[in-house]
């Protein structure tokens, strides 16, 4: 109760909190095997909510994308994102807010969460990204990650 009238996402009242969002941003990049040299510190930034999260993560992928695609002198002005029909709203608006095609993946009767081979098929040069959700909103099932990186991994090997 004693900080209930704090508010911590304020870093220039409460910079501290500057160094304790950059060492959990680490400890989460070392815990996934980011690849870091010894001395390099990993680039985040902590979020209020998820919706804040996927709109900031959505935006990264747009901004790489679209960097790579000048780089190899090609279009960037239609890139797209690969879902389930599942996903939390928040995709849906980050896909319209920031002009970018959603791809949704439709559920199936008895399957109610991201079919890998679907999703993998609606994959093109302007994919920014696919979407997997840990914990569907419609019955909390797990969609199969493992699979959809490994199927992902082998597209790319196939076509750049």
């Amino acid at each position: 109760m004693d900080s209930i009238n704090e508010n911590y996402v304020d870093m220039d009242e409460y910079p501290v909190t500057t160094e304790l969002q950059n060492r959990c941003v680490n400890m989460i990049a070392h815990l996934f095997n980011a690849p870091l040299g010894e001395t390099e510190t990993a680039v985040g930034v902590g979020t209020v909510g998820s919706s804040e999260a996927i709109m900031l993560a959505g935006l990264a992928f747009k901004r790489r994308w679209q960097n790579k695609m000048k780089a190899a002198g090609k279009p960037c002005d239609k890139p797209n994102i690969v879902t389930g029909a599942n996903v939390q709203v928040c995709w849906e608006k980050f896909a319209r807010y920031f002009e970018v095609e959603l791809k949704e993946v439709k559920l199936s009767e008895g399957y109610y969460v991201m079919d890998p081979e679907k999703a993998v098929e609606m994959v093109d040069e302007n994919t920014i990204c696919v979407a997997a959700i840990l914990g569907s909103t419609l019955n909390g099932e797990f969609e199969d990650v493992k699979m959809l990186n490994d199927l992902l991994v082998k597209k790319n090997e196939e076509t750049g």
